[in-house]
C-alpha cells in the first residue's frame, strides 16, 4: 500500500467527522422535543432548561403556565401547585422556570428568546424581597444561567432606539458574562450606545452563532433534565381524593406542624437543622439594617415587565412573605418590608399591571411558610387557590401604559414614603 493510500485512509475519517459535526451544529437541521421530555422539563428546575429555548417554547404551545421565580419553586410538599394540579387534573400545568439566584434579569433574557411562543400568554411571577438588595443580582449567580443563545436572540431583535434595549445591554456588559464572547460584547457596546450593529457582526452573531447554538440546544438540553415526577407522585398520594380548600388546609396545618418540631420559628426541621442551627446564636439581630427599598432590581423588573407589554401577556405577580418569627429574631424591619411593597406595588399598578396577590404580611400565619424566606405548606394553598383562579378568568386584552422613568438611577434611589398610594 502506498504512502497516500495510507495518508488517506487515516485523514479520510477524520474528514467526515469534522463534516458531520459542521452538518450538525450549521446545517438546516431540526430535532424535535416530545411531549414527554416537555412535561419531566416542567418540574425538573434545571439549569440548562432555563437556558435553552426550545422546550420552554414548546411548552408555551403545549398550554403550560409559566412559573416565574426563584428558590421557592424548588420547595415541593404536597401542597406545591405542581402537586395539586397533577392531582386535581385541572386543565393545565405548571412549567417551573426558576431556580436559586434566579432574579429579573435572567427572567427578562430567558422570556426575551421565547419571542412570538410568549404572545398572549398567562404566566405567574413571584416577587422575592430579597432580590431588591441595594447590589442587584449576583454577576455569579446570573452567569450561572446565562445563556449566550438568548443574548444572540436579544440583539438580533433590539432596538438601540428604545431605552429598554438600551438599558438591558448596559446591564448584561455590567456583567462578566456579557465580556465572554467578542462579537457578542461589541455588539452589545453598539446598542448600549444607541447605535445599530455593523453587517458583518450582525452575520457573525445573528447567523452564524445562532444557528450553532439553537442546534446545540436542541441536542444536549434534552439530555440532561432532572426528574422529579417521583417526587411529585408520592406528594399526591397524601391528598384527599376530591379538591376541597378547608379540608386541605387542615392538612397543610397538620402537615406544618409535624414538620416543625425542634425549633421556634415555624421553619422545617430538616432546614433548621441543616441550615440553621449551627449558625442561629450569630444571626441574632443580624438584619436590622437591612433595606429592600433601592438598588438595580427595580429596573431589571421593569425590563419584565417590558416584555409583557411587547408580547400582550397577562401576568399575575405573586408578592412573597418573611417567616414573622424570624424577622422578629433577626430584627428584621416590617416597616421597611411595607416600604419595598409600596414601591414594586406602584410601578406596577401605576403601569397598568393589576393582577396581584399580595402575601407580604402572611408571614406570621401559622405553617404559611417551610423556612425564613420560602412559602410552605398553607402558603402554597394559598398561592395555588389564586392562580387556579386567576387561570379561570376570561383572557382579555391587556392595557399597559409602560414608562421609562422606572429605567432611572432617580427611580431606582427613590424614598418610597415620597409616592403616592395608588387606589
Amino acid at each position: 500500500m502506498s504512502n497516500l493510500k495510507k495518508l488517506v485512509r487515516v485523514i479520510a475519517p477524520m474528514i467526515l467527522a469534522a463534516a458531520l459535526a459542521v452538518l450538525v451544529l450549521y446545517g438546516p437541521l431540526h430535532f424535535p422535543i416530545t411531549s414527554q421530555t416537555v412535561q419531566r422539563a416542567s418540574t425538573s428546575l434545571t439549569a440548562n432548561v432555563l437556558r435553552g429555548d426550545q422546550i420552554k417554547d414548546r411548552a408555551l404551545d403545549d398550554g403550560y403556565l409559566m412559573m416565574i421565580g426563584s428558590s421557592e419553586l424548588s420547595r415541593f410538599d404536597s401542597l406545591h401547585p405542581a402537586v395539586l394540579t397533577q392531582k386535581y387534573h385541572r386543565g393545565y400545568r405548571p412549567f417551573l422556570l426558576g431556580s436559586a439566584g434566579t432574579q429579573s434579569l435572567t427572567h427578562f433574557f430567558s422570556t426575551e428568546a421565547m419571542g412570538k411562543h410568549l404572545n398572549h400568554k398567562r404566566v405567574v411571577v413571584f416577587i422575592s424581597p430579597q432580590w431588591f438588595v441595594k447590589t442587584g443580582v449576583d454577576p455569579q449567580m446570573f452567569g450561572h444561567y446565562y445563556s449566550k443563545q438568548q443574548a444572540v436572540y436579544f440583539i438580533k431583535h433590539a432596538n438601540p432606539q428604545t431605552r429598554a434595549d438600551r438599558y438591558a445591554a448596559k446591564r448584561l456588559l455590567a456583567m462578566p458574562s456579557g465580556h465572554s464572547d467578542d462579537n457578542i460584547e461589541n455588539a452589545l457596546h453598539k446598542i448600549a450606545a444607541g447605535k445599530n450593529i455593523s453587517g458583518w457582526n450582525r452575520f457573525m452573531v445573528g447567523q452564524l452563532s445562532s444557528v450553532n447554538l439553537r442546534h446545540q440546544d436542541q441536542l444536549f438540553t434534552r439530555l440532561f433534565i432532572d426528574n422529579n415526577e417521583k417526587i411529585i407522585n408520592d406528594r399526591a398520594k397524601m391528598l384527599p381524593e376530591h379538591y376541597n380548600y378547608q379540608r386541605l388546609d387542615q392538612l397543610a396545618f397538620i402537615l406544618g406542624k409535624e414538620h416543625t418540631t425542634n425549633n421556634e420559628f415555624g421553619v422545617d426541621n430538616k432546614f433548621y437543622k441543616r441550615k440553621l442551627r449551627p449558625y442561629v446564636k450569630g444571626l441574632k439581630n443580624s438584619q436590622t439594617k437591612f433595606t429592600y427599598e433601592y438598588g438595580p432590581e427595580y429596573s431589571d423588573f421593569q425590563l419584565l415587565l417590558n416584555q409583557f407589554k411587547r408580547h400582550q401577556v397577562t401576568p399575575l405577580f405573586i408578592i412573597t412573605p418573611v417567616n414573622g418569627a424570624w424577622m422578629d429574631y433577626t430584627g428584621l424591619r416590617p416597616q421597611m418590608l411595607d416600604r419595598f411593597d409600596k414601591k414594586i406595588n406602584y410601578q406596577l399598578r401605576s403601569q397598568g399591571f393589576d393582577h396581584i396577590v399580595d402575601l407580604h404580611r402572611d408571614g406570621r400565619i401559622p405553617f404559611f411558610m417551610q423556612d425564613t424566606i420560602h412559602l410552605g405548606w398553607r402558603g402554597w394553598l394559598r398561592v395555588d387557590h389564586k392562580m387556579h383562579q386567576f387561570v379561570q378568568q376570561p383572557l382579555t386584552t391587556p392595557h399597559y401604559h409602560l414608562d421609562n422613568y422606572f429605567y432611572s438611577q432617580n427611580w431606582r434611589d427613590r424614598n418610597p414614603r415620597t409616592l403616592k398610594q395608588l387606589p
